[in-house]
């Protein structure tokens, strides 16, 4: 866990520069037909861990304005309903920091890939037309820019977060030579007893965590082995999660085992729930 730089803005694009995922041939990638559907407990019940958690690249233009943005997350919210898709989650990250690249992530969490590639299918069969034509003049998108990471270890939270906005952050990881997996659990449980103590103390959190893995293969110029991410319901709660961590034992070991990017914070806002 680190503070924001400008360093990871721009490689959370050079770095899924290299094969992404391809909605429009709804092809998954090869690496995810070895993927296992672990089962976690979360806060309230136990449920799969989802396959993916995909992001899109999305460009503002000349006629964006936040209004009509949300509209337009209505309306495609009701197309992901009544199509049945088999979605979990949707949600819109915008950096704190602005990017050349993107100016904000249509993030989409997947139960399955089947589920994801079905859903990209009816999308492009009976949906992007429109929806192109809906929001030429808000904003534009390329499936081209689509990229998938497979969530695999991680502690949830201790007190869901039921606002809908939030703060995420991405740390870009490479191990160090010779370390590996092992190591990283290693540093997690290390974090996980610290998020532990720190809840007996002053209470239980929103914060959580989790490791992804990317479904595509990286850029040359900016290869990673995975990606740490942070979610916070707050900035109070992040500060103060901050300024714990700083002054635990393991925060010295953050590093030990692979050479991290700073993490980037975006501003989240959750667009659609299913059931909800």
């Amino acid at each position: 866990m680190k503070t924001m730089s400008l360093v990871i803005i721009a490689l959370f694009l050079t770095a899924c520069g290299g094969k992404p995922a391809e909605p429009e041939a709804v092809a998954a990638p090869e690496t995810t037909e070895e993927i296992v559907v672990e089962v976690v407990e979360a806060a309230a019940d136990t449920s799969p861990r989802p396959a993916m958690i995909e992001f899109v690249w999305h460009s503002k233009t000349e006629g964006f304005s936040d209004e009509a943005l949300w509209s337009h997350t209505e309306y495609w919210a009701n197309i992901a309903a009544e199509s049945n898709w088999d979605l979990r989650l949707a949600a819109i990250h915008t950096p704190r920091v602005a990017n050349e690249n993107f100016d904000f992530l249509w993030v989409m969490v997947w139960p399955t890939v089947d589920a994801r590639n079905n859903a990209w299918a009816d999308w492009g069969e009976n949906h992007e037309a429109a929806w192109l034509d809906l929001t030429s003049e808000t904003f534009t998108y390329s499936a081209e820019n689509a990229y998938g990471f497979a969530p695999t270890s991680g502690r949830m939270w201790s007190k869901p977060n039921t606002t809908g906005t939030g703060i995420a952050e991405f740390l870009f990881c490479s191990y160090k030579e010779g370390k590996g997996e092992a190591d990283r659990l290693a540093f997690e449980g290390m974090h996980t007893a610290f998020m532990d103590s720190y809840e007996a103390e002053m209470g239980e959190t929103s914060y959580w965590w989790t490791i992804m893995n990317p479904l595509f293969e990286p850029a040359e110029a900016n290869n990673f082995d995975y990606m740490w991410t942070n979610f916070f319901a707050s900035e109070a709660e992040r500060e103060a999660v901050y300024a714990a961590y700083g002054a635990s034992e393991h925060s010295s070991q953050e590093q030990a085992d692979a050479d991290c990017t700073d993490a980037a914070a975006f501003d989240t806002r959750v667009i659609y729930r299913a059931g909800a």
